[in-house]
């Protein structure tokens, strides 16, 4: 008789519950590596427990707080939404024209962004926990035959209907950043509510639209120009993922 698997939280209150993760065991690694090796990018569906994903999608729309993040005046920038609400309509319309100016010249962002970290709420702790630990590392490793990954940044990211990011590449120097990633976790997403993770040539011809399909990672080269194409003002709802970097740096601090 086969064991019955372990509970998806620990016991404890509310707040102190945590979430335990674990990979597909189907993942073929070395089919997947293959694939990245020769595009420099791959999706792998059905990367963790379907009810894992499903509970933490939950928890995000319920514990988590984002801040919006901009760029504007040459920096990354970011504003809380009672700080978005207290500008007056003509604060506000100079900002996101600002925003959109920039845009128009193929440099900008506008999403919701939670930095993963210690203090984050308990699921999401154990998220963070979990990117960082050996059994992720090595499954990156062997994926992306990277084998000085040493640590993960992440966000939890939240697009609303009219946000975006342009194009880009990931390779900031200092952080070390080695490879790229995108968790999805919005079920049942339609493409036409936007939201793609799209990749170019440096050119701007575009490769491939991957549409945010649900419990999917996406993992991908720092050096691959990508955007994540605008959600639609008719979408229902909001598309939510976890992204990040796996990097050589080793972790310190908070992020």
């Amino acid at each position: 008789m086969s064991e019955k698997p372990g509970p998806l939280l620990d016991a404890g209150t509310e707040n102190e519950k945590t979430m335990k993760f674990e990979i597909n065991k189907d993942l073929d690694l070395q089919k997947t590596r293959s694939v990245f090796f020769q595009n420099s990018r791959v999706q792998i569906l059905d990367f963790i427990n379907e009810e894992q994903a499903r509970l933490l999608a939950e928890h995000i729309q319920k514990d988590v707080d984002f801040k919006q993040a901009f760029f504007a005046n040459g920096a990354s920038r970011e504003v809380t939404t009672e700080e978005f609400r207290a500008l007056n309509q003509s604060q506000k319309s100079d900002l996101l024209r600002q925003i959109y100016s920039q845009a128009t010249g193929g440099i900008g962002f506008w999403y919701g962004r939670h930095h993963l970290n210690p203090g984050s709420p308990a699921p999401i702790k154990a998220l963070y926990d979990w990117l960082n630990c050996e059994q992720m590392l090595n499954t990156i490793r062997t994926i992306t035959g990277i084998s000085e990954l040493k640590s993960v940044t992440a966000q939890v990211s939240r697009f609303l209907p009219g946000d975006f990011l342009t194009r880009h590449q990931d390779d900031a120097g200092p952080e070390q950043r080695r490879v790229a990633f995108v968790l999805n976790l919005s079920p049942d997403w339609h493409p036409d509510w936007g939201g793609l993770l799209q990749f170019f040539k440096l050119d701007g011809t575009t490769l491939d639209a991957w549409t945010p399909k649900f419990n999917t990672l996406n993992l991908f080269d720092v050096k691959e120009v990508h955007s994540v194409t605008c959600v639609a003002p008719f979408a229902p709802k909001p598309r939510i993922a976890i992204s990040g970097w796996f990097k050589t740096l080793q972790a310190h601090g908070n992020f």
